[in-house]
């Protein structure tokens, strides 16, 4: 998946880190692939990312569901 494809223009800045990061973070796409994205737009702008903010994008992928809510889950009751 090419990052050129999905990332506009405006962002293939090294200075866009965090706009990138927030653009990936959006998008309804399995966490590997906006990680695969995320590098490859480094490796074009030539930027280094550390792995928080590898993680931090990977982890907003649709396969990273978790509870919508910090509270208990119960089986209900009745």
């Amino acid at each position: 998946m090419s990052p050129t494809g999905i990332i506009t223009e405006d962002l293939m800045f090294p200075a866009m880190r965090l706009q990138v990061m927030a653009f990936l973070m959006r998008l309804p796409l399995p966490g590997d692939d906006k990680l695969s994205l995320l590098l490859g737009w480094a490796r074009m702008v030539g930027v280094s990312l550390n792995a928080s903010q590898r993680n931090t994008v990977r982890r907003t992928g649709i396969d990273f569901a978790g509870p919508t809510s910090g509270g208990p889950v119960s089986g209900g009751e009745g």
